[in-house]
């Protein structure tokens, strides 16, 4: 019998359906297979989420959650003022201030845990430089409020406590 030149027996339809089942086993194997094996990766590697530069969160436990004590209808004036105030000093210094400087101006606005995460942030980071408007404050309890405070760069949203020194601020958030 004479030999067939090389791809002759894929011609005829048996061969050619016979090959798409090989094929489309062969491929199907191969996505279950990193299906299985990409699923365990991932779990086994959490992806974190990338922290915006001008993000700052408290380490302590939410001061936001409702503790059952009733809020009241507007916040207090000392929450609005303290959270406008520590959004001003937060502010990217654009008149020359050192970092220290800058530092040493919202410290005395901020909790103990902010100031601690603040302490070596590079103002120039920041993109806000000014306030654009008036600051608007959320009651969530008697202890807390939720200051909104537009910027340049979007609202500058911190989270007020009142602590025995009085109202300081426990997180900021820019753009949200």
């Amino acid at each position: 019998m004479p030999r067939l030149p090389a791809g002759v027996h894929l011609r005829r339809p048996g061969y050619r359906v016979l090959s798409a089942l090989v094929l489309a086993v062969v491929v199907g194997g191969i996505i279950l297979i990193a299906r299985v094996f990409g699923q365990v990766a991932a779990d086994r590697e959490p992806t974190a989420p990338r922290p915006r530069p001008t993000t700052v969160t408290s380490t302590g436990p939410d001061d936001s959650v409702y503790t059952g004590s009733s809020p009241t209808t507007e916040a207090p004036d000392g929450a609005t003022r303290a959270g406008e105030s520590f959004v001003r000093a937060w502010l990217q210094p654009t008149d020359g201030r050192s970092q220290k400087q800058w530092f040493a101006g919202l410290e005395r606005y901020a909790s103990p845990d902010l100031a601690a995460q603040l302490k070596d942030v590079d103002p120039t980071t920041n993109p806000a430089t000014t306030v654009t408007g008036e600051p608007t404050a959320t009651p969530l309890s008697d202890t807390a409020a939720r200051v909104a405070v537009p910027t340049n760069a979007g609202p500058a949203t911190v989270l007020c406590v009142r602590t025995d020194a009085g109202w300081r601020v426990a997180t900021i958030d820019l753009g949200e």
